[in-house]
């Protein structure tokens, strides 16, 4: 009978579909303006700098406000949250489409609106996965997750040409979008219905025991000399990868490629993220997590070769595709190995603990690309962050910890 209601449609589970129309919807709402963000930055600031700064600034703020977030959701009602998401979500975009659409957003305006919806990202963000659980059990949970993956590529390559399309046509068309995607995720929240959470009403009752749930859960994974070490590794491969992706666009803005041509990138590397999740499901659990984080790292540092020689838009892609093919994998031997290891209480809090970390390594990134570049140059600027990348391939390299981590069937015989 197991068996057989795991090969039955996910859809026919009570409250999937509220809850995947709500995610998928959120999801979507940031896709269609994710590209349009980075181009409205430099359009209203006029600086190369100020667009670089303006990133860092939306990380930093998603680092403090992510420190706490699982905590936060851990102990709240999720259908609750769902709808604080949502429905924050969706104003904050409205406004931003009405003060566009009437001449009044100024640099200053469009700061503060993109900063609280990256604060609502920080502390809310993993609500959505912490609902899921709940809804479908831990029984079928991977094979949600599976399809997850293959919705969050789907719509992130769909978001980012539909939000360059609708930039073309009417400027605030972007934010619009968005409002409405995210009012869409409020209505279907509306119709979820999860079961009761006993501990839920202690927990928001006990305030006191917020904190010390929040310092248990940074202890724990502190605790773990192997996470500590991949944080920092993956902390360092992820600064050097998001300045460069940060580098890339700058240039392509600067440089004046059409905005279409600029999303038709992220298609391209969702494709090769598809392909490359294809083959990460037949091998992962194959590849010993250790050496294939080291072959990993390396390979995708000798993806930016191609601009070393030039910053053309045909170099942008072949980089692209290099780097995005084998990031499933990585993916799926590290949080494999982290995730699977880490006891169910705690999961929630070690995600936020361990992506907080790495964000914190990322948020400056932005930043250093819109110092440098003028400076240094595109060429100066993929010399420095490739050897910033292969630091991370030395590290994971020398740290036994890493290097030794076996493959998935022999995961129980090592510890965390």
């Amino acid at each position: 009978m197991a068996e057989q209601a795991r090969k039955e449609s996910l859809f026919r589970v009570p409250n999937y579909p509220a809850w995947f129309g709500a995610d998928t919807f959120l999801l979507t709402g940031s896709a269609v303006h994710w590209i349009v963000i980075s181009l409205m930055a430099y359009e209203l600031s006029g600086s190369v700098t100020m667009a670089g700064w303006f990133s860092t600034a939306r990380g930093i703020m998603s680092v403090f406000t992510q420190v706490v977030g699982g905590a936060f959701v851990d102990r709240h009602d999720h259908r609750r949250l769902l709808l604080a998401q949502s429905g924050i979500c969706g104003l904050l975009w409205l406004t931003m489409g009405m003060l566009y659409a009437t001449g009044n957003l100024t640099f200053a305006r469009f700061m503060v609106l993109c900063l609280s919806s990256s604060a609502v990202f920080g502390l809310l963000d993993g609500t959505s996965n912490a609902a899921l659980i709940t809804v479908v059990g831990p029984e079928r949970y991977a094979q949600a997750e599976s399809l997850n993956q293959g919705r969050d590529a789907a719509v992130r390559m769909a978001g980012s040409p539909l939000g360059a399309t609708l930039y073309g046509l009417w400027s605030p068309a972007p934010f619009f979008a968005s409002a409405a995607c995210d009012i869409a995720a409020f209505f279907c929240s509306l119709t979820l219905k999860l079961p009761e959470r006993p501990e839920v009403k202690q927990a928001e009752r006990t305030i006191s025991s917020f904190v010390h749930d929040l310092i248990e859960g940074w202890q724990w994974v502190f605790a773990s000399k192997t996470i500590v070490n991949a944080v920092v590794i993956m902390g360092l491969f992820e600064f050097g990868a998001f300045a460069m992706r940060q580098a890339i666009n700058l240039q392509m803005v600067s440089s004046g490629v059409d905005p279409l041509l600029i999303s038709l990138v992220n298609v391209i590397s969702g494709v090769a993220t598809l392909v490359g999740s294809i083959v990460s499901s037949r091998v992962c659990d194959h590849v010993p997590v250790g050496r294939g984080v080291v072959a990993i790292l390396a390979f995708m540092a000798l993806g930016y070769v191609p601009l070393l020689f030039s910053s053309a838009y045909p170099s942008v892609v072949l980089s692209s595709i290099l780097t995005s093919l084998p990031m499933p994998l990585f993916g799926a031997l590290v949080n494999g190995f982290v995730f699977s290891k880490t006891p169910v209480d705690r999961q929630g809090r070690t995600r936020a603990a361990v992506m907080t970390a790495i964000m914190f390594f990322g948020s400056g990134s932005g930043a250093l690309a819109g110092e440098l570049l003028p400076r240094i140059g595109f060429t100066g600027f993929v010399i420095a962050m490739m050897a910033l990348v292969l630091c991370s391939v030395l590290l994971a390299a020398i740290n036994p910890r890493i290097r030794r981590i076996p493959a998935s069937p022999e995961w129980g015989t090592v510890e965390l």
